[in-house]
């Protein structure tokens, strides 16, 4: 039996959620932090090929991981992810959804080196010795001190900074990832400037995609993809618009949230 949804008082406090057009069920707190479009877009950034690394930085319940996953079937994922009960729900999920043997869930925290003592990465090396081949992260949206505390502690933890602030949590990131590897964040628009300044120390050829919520509305989220070491160029891409008039998402949008499209997809048609 499943431990969590075989006692009341805690099944009554998770939903199950469908992403990718039913395609991924996903139990998370009904009044926590709640993933949404946000992780799938994150997860569609990301390309990989057969047999590479993913690691996913603040995965939550997991969702970005298995998005990133149901299409990179080939690859494995870690996903680290302070709070206990997100923990234990990310790998709940992995199983849920046939993807355990794929994807390895740590308790840890990015600010405590010592929490990852006793952790193994790829090639089974200590976990903060290893490197992946593509990171990815959707750190806390605002500065310690910038934002309201919301409702419930695990909400607040996952959108204000703590003890970690963006320019570590970026820096942990870009540690992690191996040379000629990938780096992608989802973030407020307005923080852009701080992102790229904070890659582009360890990372070339930044990509910025720009995400609109409707044409001619300024974009309120970035996703930012750089690759480590390199001496490539800044490009700004064309974007996604992500709802029609009206609220509708965009023919573009509905096929990486329903159908598990990738930017590169979407972009160049």
């Amino acid at each position: 039996m499943d431990k969590v949804m075989d006692q009341p008082e805690l099944a009554e406090s998770l939903t199950m959620d469908r992403f990718l057009g039913g395609s991924l069920s996903v139990t998370q707190p009904r009044d926590g932090f709640r993933a949404g479009s946000d992780a799938v877009l994150l997860a569609a950034a990301v390309e990989a090929k057969h047999g590479e690394t993913l690691l996913d930085v603040g995965t939550g319940v997991g969702t970005a991981g298995l998005c990133a996953l149901h299409r990179l079937g080939g690859c494995t994922l870690w996903g680290i992810e302070l709070q206990p009960e997100l923990a234990a729900l990310a790998i709940k999920n992995a199983d849920a959804n046939g993807l355990a043997e794929k994807m390895r869930i740590i308790e840890a925290d990015i600010g405590d080196r010592k929490s990852f003592t006793g952790h193994k990465g790829p090639g089974d090396k200590p976990f903060l010795e290893a490197g992946f081949d593509h990171v990815f992260t959707n750190p806390p949206f605002y500065g310690k001190g910038r934002g309201r505390d919301a409702k419930t502690t695990g909400r607040t933890l996952a959108r204000m900074e703590g003890s970690v602030p963006l320019q570590d949590w970026l820096q942990f990131c870009v540690a992690r990832t191996k040379p000629k590897g990938t780096v992608t964040v989802i973030h407020r628009a307005e923080r852009l400037h701080e992102i790229l300044a904070l890659l582009s120390s360890g990372c070339g050829s930044l990509k910025v995609i720009p995400l609109w919520p409707e044409a001619g509305a300024a974009a309120k989220r970035v996703i930012v993809q750089g690759i480590k070491g390199d001496k490539g160029p800044l490009e700004l891409t064309a974007g996604l618009v992500l709802h029609e008039t009206g609220g509708k998402p965009t023919e573009a949008a509905e096929c990486i949230s329903r159908f598990g499209a990738t930017f590169t997809d979407v972009l160049s048609q």
